[in-house]
């Protein structure tokens, strides 16, 4: 999720910060031309959630001992965005510059939500280096760093490619393409194939503003990301992904009757890819990508749009197939785990026969029984490890709506984990609910046995937020009138997290029902003109007195020469219970404990010992990892690498490592040659160090966070498929039904864990951290 795009600051409201500049001095060094960085919000990647990073250009003046900053941004063409001047104000820590802005985020149905917010900037220099931190003081914890270096002038933009006659900056501004533009498109998208780095170089701006600027043409395939990031170089991948642009655009205007086929504008793209790729490894074999070489191949063959149509890993087949690894373990890994696979028997476990699994849970609790038993079934050592307690304990059971007057009709609703039910079926008209704490104590005789719809961005989480155990003021009154629950619109697919857990002492007793948006409308709108309508509910939330103790899964195979030393894989066991807990993260563990079995069952004694752990309580802030990294702290130094798996259930198809690692990991790229007609494994090289405080983002990141924080190296497994996490993730449609299709991208992600898992904890290689992680900057 982008939290801030640069654009956003075009509407910024200045709101000058009222600290007394009597206090501290005004730093003069800060007066001058500066260009910095930081980071201007996240998004998820692979299941992770990483900085996303911009720039920006910065002008402070100084007029009378006051410094005043020009703030732009630049976007991806070196263009600034339109200036916003910002007054500063002393501080301890530096220059406060603070303004209002918007944060730019996307829903669950892809479009854009905007919410206002207040930006402070802290900033100070020494020099020529520019440093500070910005902090959306709206709704979040960490400031994020900025840093900079001063320009000798002001900044100028860089002229961009010259246009053609006709062509305006944007849709509003000009008309239609022109026949000379498209023209022009079209020959570019041929000419590209034979030179794709000096063409993207010459016209990808050009490119880029003229898509955005038309408005009788628009992009009409799904630019493939996951195939265009393995390119091996930024040069190379820029090059592709405009080739792929320009081919795309190139087959619309040549087929206007096929423009808007989403299939064939993907294939079209794909073909001019693999054409400028074909020109790029000719040139030089270092631009190889596995990835593109097997749709290569496919083309060759003649079955490039088959292969196309099941890149998203639906509905593939996966059969018996011998590994060429020259290691006997891994070729009885990949013939049990292609043979026998039972990746999805575990997942239907899992979300069908325990569901939900919160976190003080019986279904988590069952769950995690269950995965003991099974693994001790294949003969591996496991343990239930105490990882946290619960207050209280909570069981989800059915839940029903509907309107009966004055229509029946069914309602789509649900409700936080931890909230209050029902008292049986419950009957009662409908009423607006209160907007100020005075209106609802003038009004309180009204709200007795009804439902009250109320306002507030619902996010699926708690009415009350983290104070159930205390409502809020206006829910209090509610309460103490008798009201049946309270009602909240709820964008759709409904999100239904877990509000705080409460003391048996402050259970809640208000139920907070999240309703379908477009119905809570129809309902609001029947309110407002007069009519009657009565509501029926039925929702079974079960507390009982805790507390209940939550356990890790942990389970081993020992190694046969460095023992001591360990590969860890984990996955979280727990879930929210607005679905059945499948994508998020069932199949995650599912696939884990699959790997355990092919790994036991085929005998595997590998040099290191390999560790699973199922985790507890990660969605309620990563507390089993926490507690397991606290009981097992003298162990952390000893773990070679920590695997986690949480995240859209696809085909994992490579790994992100050190250039030092790559001998270990190609061994695994070996062993699973072949094994999949369309999924394939890559590493791909990253020698830079991580930043490992970046791991414990406040609203990201899994388990693998907290290893992180230790020093453990945690390589991200990158994952292949369309699979819409988004859509999914903390939601009622988070079912077995929506993994099913991706069934055998769930084995073959089962064999590549356990491959990848044996062959690190089998390598005769010391494999070191160094480097992994950057220093620590050192205390001053």
């Amino acid at each position: 999720m982008h939290l801030l795009h640069p654009q956003l600051y075009a509407s910024c409201i200045l709101a000058v910060a009222a600290l007394p500049g009597a206090l501290y001095a005004q730093t003069p060094a800060l007066a001058g031309h500066w260009q910095f960085r930081t980071a201007t919000g996240t998004t998820t990647t692979n299941g992770g959630e990483v900085d996303l990073i911009d720039t920006g250009i910065l002008d402070i003046t100084e007029d009378q001992g006051s410094l005043r900053a020009t703030i732009s941004w630049l976007d991806e063409r070196g263009q600034l965005t339109s200036p916003r001047t910002v007054n500063g104000t002393p501080g301890p820590a530096g220059t406060v510059f603070r303004h209002g802005g918007k944060r730019i985020s996307t829903g669950r149905d892809g479009k854009e939500v905007s919410t206002e917010v207040t930006i402070r900037w802290t900033l100070q220099a020494k020099g020529m280096v520019l440093s500070g931190e910005r902090l959306v003081e709206t709704d979040e914890n960490e400031p994020k760093p900025v840093t900079g270096t001063r320009l000798t002038e002001s900044y100028v933009p860089p002229a961009l490619p010259a246009t053609l006659p006709g062509t305006a900056a944007s849709a509003t501004a000009r008309g239609p393409s022109t026949p000379a533009e498209r023209a022009r498109v079209v020959e570019m998208a041929k000419a590209a194939q034979d030179d794709p780095q000096a063409l993207q170089q010459r016209d990808g701006a050009w490119l880029s503003a003229w898509i955005d600027a038309i408005p009788d043409l628009t992009f009409g395939a799904s630019m493939p990301d996951d195939w265009l990031s393995t390119a091996p170089t930024p040069a190379t991948r820029e090059a592709l992904r405009f080739q792929y642009l320009a081919s795309v655009m190139a087959f619309q205007i040549e087929h206007p009757e096929q423009a808007r086929q989403k299939g064939e504008c993907d294939l079209a793209g794909m073909r001019g890819v693999l054409r400028a790729y074909d020109t790029l490894q000719r040139q030089d074999s270092r631009y190889r990508s596995a990835k593109l070489d097997a749709a290569l191949a496919a083309r060759q063959q003649g079955r490039l749009p088959a292969f196309l149509a099941t890149l998203s890993g639906r509905n593939a087949s996966i059969k018996a197939t011998p590994s060429p690894s020259g290691d006997a373990t891994a070729r009885r890994i990949v013939a049990l785990g292609t043979s026998d696979p039972r990746a999805m028997d575990w997942l239907d476990i899992l979300s069908n026969r325990f569901g939900g699994r919160m976190a003080g849970s019986d279904a988590y609790t069952h769950a995690a029984q269950w995965a003991h038993m099974q693994l001790r079934q294949w003969g591996v050592q496991a343990e239930l490890e105490e990882a946290g307690d619960m207050p209280v304990g909570f069981n989800r059971g059915p839940w029903t709506g509907k309107m009966l007057a004055p229509q029946e009709q069914p309602l789509r609703m649900a409700t936080p984990a931890y909230s209050a039910g029902t008292r049986g079926v419950q009957q009662g008209l409908a009423t607006l609910g209160p907007a100020t704490l005075e209106e609802a104590q003038e009004r309180a005789a009204q709200f007795k046995g009804k439902w009250v719809l109320i306002g507030g961005e619902s996010g699926g989480g708690g009415r009350d937020g983290k104070t159930i155990h205390k409502p809020r003021a206006i829910t209090r009154v509610l309460m103490e009138a008798g009201a049946l629950g309270t009602i909240q619109a709820g964008e759709e697919p409904l999100y239904a997290a877990s509000a705080a857990p409460a003391t048996w002492a402050t259970l809640p007793t208000l139920p907070d029902i999240k309703l379908a948006a477009p119905q809570y409308a129809d309902i609001r709108q029947r309110l407002a003109r007069g009519m009657a309508v009565t509501l029926e509910f039925d929702i079974r939330n079960w507390f009982y007195p805790g507390p209940v103790t939550y356990h890790n899964v942990v389970a081993h195979i020992p190694g046969t020469e460095k023992p001591e030393e360990i590969v860890l894989i984990g996955a979280h066991l727990d879930s929210y219970d607005g679905g059945t807990g499948a994508a998020d993260n069932g199949g995650g563990v599912a696939t884990m404990l699959e790997a355990m079995r092919l790994l036991a069952k085929s005998n595997a004694r590998p040099r290191r010992t390999i560790m699973l752990v199922a985790f507890g309580a990660e969605e309620i802030g990563r507390k089993g990892s926490f507690a397991f990294a606290e009981r097992h702290a003298s162990e952390l130094k000893n773990i070679v690498m920590m695997l986690n798996r949480d995240g859209r259930p696809g085909a994992i198809d490579g790994i992100a490592i050190p250039s030092a690692w790559k001998p270990v990991f190609g061994r695994v790229e070996q062993a699973l040659q072949d094994v999949h007609p369309l999924f394939g494994f890559a590493t791909s090289v990253n020698d830079v160090p991580r930043d490992a405080s970046k791991a414990m983002n406040a609203r990201a990141g899994s388990d693998d966070a907290v290893f992180s924080l230790h020093g453990v190296p945690t390589p991200k497994f990158t994952v292949l498929g369309d699979f819409d996490y988004a859509r999914v993730h903390h939601t009622v449609l988070d079912t077995y039904e929506s993994v099913l299709p991706f069934s055998s991208a769930q084995q073959y992600s089962a064999i590549a864990i356990a491959l990848t898992a044996y062959e690190v904890a089998n390598a005769p290689e010391e494999i070191s951290r160094k480097g992994y992680y950057r220093a620590a900057s050192p205390e001053k």
